[in-house]
Parts: C-alpha cells; structure tokens; sequence
C-alpha cells in the first residue's frame, strides 16, 4: 500500500519567486492606496478652509428665483451628514462599551431632525463658498449653482438611463431568443463603450444646437450623458440578471406567475444591488464628465434662472466649472476656488457611494426586496 506524501508550500519548486511576487505586489498595492488617499487628503484640506468656514452674520441674498430653498436644501444636507457621523460616532462608543444600540427608527429621526433644525437655524449662515454665485473677475465667488446643476444633471441622466438600460438588460438576459441579435446589440454597446467623450458632446452638439437650433440646454447635456452611461448601465445589469439562479424564475413559474411578473418582482429584486452599483458608477461619471458637457449645456451660469429646474436652460456642473476656472479663469483666487471645487466633487461621490451601500442591503441575496419577492 502506498502512501502519497504532500510537500509544504516551502518545498515546492518556484514558491520563493511566489512569495517574492507577492510581497512585491502587496508593497505596490499599499503604496498605491497611500498615494491614492493623500491625494484626496490634500484635495480635502486644500479645499477645506472654503468649505467649512460658517458665516457668524448672514450672507445676504443674490436675487436668483429659489435661492432660498436651495440654501435649504444645502444646509439639510449638510446637518444631515454632520447628524449622520456623530451618530456613526456614538455608534462606535456603543460597541466598545458594549452597550445596546437605538432602536433604527430613533436613530434615523434623530438625523432627520438635526438636519431639519440645522436647515431652518443657519440656512443663512452656510459656507458662502457653497451658495454664492461664480465671480469672473472678483475673489470671494462661489459654486452654488454649480451644485444645484451637478445634482440635477444625476438625476435627469439617471431618469433617462435607468428605464433604458435595465429594460434592455431584462431584454437581452431573459426575453431574447436570437443570439445573433444578442451578439449584435452587445457588439454596439462595446464600440459605444469604447468612444471618447469628447465624440458623444459633438453628437449632442450637432443634433441639439446645430440641427435642432435648441441651443445650449440641460436635457441635452442629460441625453448625451444617458448615452454615454448606458453601456455601462446595461453590462453590468445584465450580468446581475445572469447571476439569479434560475431556481428562483422556476419556482415563480410554476406558482403560475408570467414571466414579465417574474422578471420584476423576482429577476430584478434578487439582482439588485448589482444594477445599483451601475447606477452608482454612471452618476459618478455624470459627475467628473466635463467634456460632453461644454458642448451641450454651456459653460456660464445665468443669474436670472441659476436655480430653476427647467432642463432647457443653460448651466455648468463642479467639473466644468473646474475645468473653465483652471483653464480661463480671471479671479485672483482661482486656485483656491480649484481646489475647494475639487472637494466638494470628491465629497459628493463618496457620499454617492454611501447612500448606495445603504441601499444595496434593501435588495440581493440577503436583502428585505429579495425576501419578500421569494418567501
């Protein structure tokens, strides 16, 4: 009887050339994310000072139609996430000294009502950096408007991506017999993927302001945006719908349930948090895309509409704002400026990220949306 003996990891031939790739890889992965992190970290404390420097008197009004209510919404945001890390705060004491924690409802009331106190008590007292308008010439200019159209550019570009791109996903996934068409509409979306940005604003660019004589507009800038972002939106949705087991489409078959009835409350629930992390990817490009925007939606902010919500005007996000103040900028505090902007970006996306992992866990294998759908 024979017996077969295993060699350890050390006896191996070649394993110390694996261990020595490793290490040097792992020191190149900690270097990376050192460098990685203190670049956000000098961006954060460069910008800081603009950020966070409360007026002690109020900063009188501009004029512009809703200002008061973006001011609002600003300060809601603001006490909100100073709410939400206090709590996160209190949170980390709880645990260490092993002690229960709030119940969830008092614990999101308690924010809620941090913010709504903070938003009714200092509207006026913000960051003037945060609610004034832009200065061409003058220190002292602010990009409020700025991120009034950043965030409306999200939710324009979202709200014209999300039915497309995950219907198209449900479509190519569950419903498409041909894989030949299959093939072909994949094949699209990866020569669309791989195009510059530059190339989508000069298609927004001649359809909106050329041939349609729209002029410089918010929708278009969305539309070419939601094109733009809808490779992304439909690739990886349509690998989250890939990845339901196929148990789940069965056993709501055989309830008797239609397959468009499947697809929505079983397909789509379980492969949740996948289409969230496309959705969460395709707003943080709406973000940091500046190019298809210059074309399309313009590069100034009128004083007459800065806050309105209608699409068809004209306006710049954070990231052209960064780009025209860097590039042509006039004011004698332009860098500052830069660099209180770049903040203000950075903040933005990482707290897109959070309220997405928040969301995440409401869907997925262990998520409420998948429980319902499946018990």
């Amino acid at each position: 009887m024979s017996t077969t003996r295993s060699l350890h990891r050390s006896q191996r031939q070649g394993s110390s050339r694996e261990v020595a790739l490793k290490r040097v890889l792992g020191i190149g992965a900690s270097a990376l994310a050192v460098v990685y992190a203190l670049g956000l970290l000098y961006l954060l404390v460069r910008g800081g000072a603009r950020l966070w420097s409360f007026t002690l008197y109020p900063t009188p009004l501009a004029g512009v139609d809703n200002e008061e209510a973006m001011r609002f919404v600003v300060a809601a945001g603001v006490f909100g996430l100073v709410g939400w890390l206090a709590l996160a705060l209190v949170r980390a004491v709880l645990a260490r000294l092993e002690r229960p924690r709030f119940a969830a409802k008092y614990e999101r009331g308690a924010v809620a009502l941090v913010a709504l106190a903070g938003a009714l008590v200092a509207r006026d007292h913000l960051p003037r950096f945060l609610v004034l308008l832009p200065s061409e010439t003058k220190a002292g200019g602010g990009i409020g408007p700025e991120i009034f159209n950043t965030i409306y550019f999200a939710v324009l570009s979202t709200a014209i991506t999300l039915p497309i791109g995950v219907g198209a996903a449900v479509y190519l996934a569950r419903f498409a017999r041909s894989q030949r068409f299959v093939g072909a509409v994949r094949m699209a979306l990866d020569t669309l993927a791989s195009l510059p940005s530059i190339v989508y604003g000069l298609f927004g660019f001649l359809v909106f302001v050329v041939e349609m004589k729209a002029g410089y507009s918010l929708f278009a800038g969305a539309f070419v945006l939601a094109l733009l972002n809808l490779p992304l939106v439909v690739g990886i949705a349509e690998e989250s719908m890939h990845a339901v087991p196929r148990e789940l489409d069965e056993a709501s078959f055989a309830l008797g349930a239609t397959p468009v009835q499947t697809a929505l409350r079983v397909t789509i629930p379980y492969a949740w948090p996948g289409i969230l992390s496309a959705l969460v990817l395709s707003v943080g490009r709406v973000f940091s895309e500046s190019a298809p925007l210059i074309m399309t939606a313009g590069t100034t902010i009128s004083r007459s509409n800065a806050y309105s919500l209608n699409p068809f005007r004209g306006g710049e996000t954070l990231a052209v704002h960064l780009w025209y103040v860097n590039s042509a900028g006039l004011a004698p505090d332009r860098a500052d400026v830069s660099a209180g902007t770049a903040a203000v970006l950075v903040i933005l996306v990482a707290l897109t990220n959070l309220l997405a992992s928040r969301f995440a866990r409401y869907g997925g294998a262990e998520g409420t949306r998948t429980k319902k759908a499946t018990r």
